[in-house]
């Protein structure tokens, strides 16, 4: 197996310490793209609890920089991370974003299902990713570039 590089260690470390309860805030972690070949990361504060995490990559199959993914604090989905007791309650809250009283939270999660056809459980209760890695293209921005 290869060696990973720094940016990819501090990447996986930081997403860590995040999701697992053992830094304030705790986040809840939305997937977008595998991150692979990583040389550089890029940690960016977007809105009160939403962290997005850029990557840049040399794999050819890969945009040179994309995003990897979002970490969304547990506060902004009015959730407590002691309470949580399966992903089911988590999932409940992320299916359901017209539900959320934070602007900024739900305008992303509605974004993500709009973009790549909806949230899945990857694993762990606060680990999850998107259906499809690649945004959906719309239909009607197309036919206006054709005409």
């Amino acid at each position: 197996m290869a060696k990973k590089s720094p940016a990819e260690q501090q990447l996986k470390k930081y997403v860590k310490a995040r999701t697992k309860g053992k830094e304030e805030p705790i986040c809840v972690f939305i997937k977008i793209r595998e991150a692979k070949d990583v040389v550089d990361l890029k940690i960016k504060d977007t809105e009160n609890g939403i962290v997005e995490l850029r990557v840049s990559s040399t794999n050819e199959h890969y945009p040179k920089w994309y995003t990897h993914g979002y970490l969304i604090d547990l506060k902004n989905l009015r959730l407590n991370y002691k309470e949580i007791k399966n992903s089911l309650e988590v999932q409940d809250v992320l299916l359901n974003p017209a539900k959320l009283v934070h602007a900024a939270t739900k305008q992303l999660l509605t974004k993500l299902d709009k973009d790549y056809g909806g949230i899945l459980p990857d694993g762990k209760k606060l680990f999850w990713k998107t259906e499809k890695f690649k945004k959906s293209k719309d239909p009607y921005k197309v036919k206006m570039k054709a005409m």
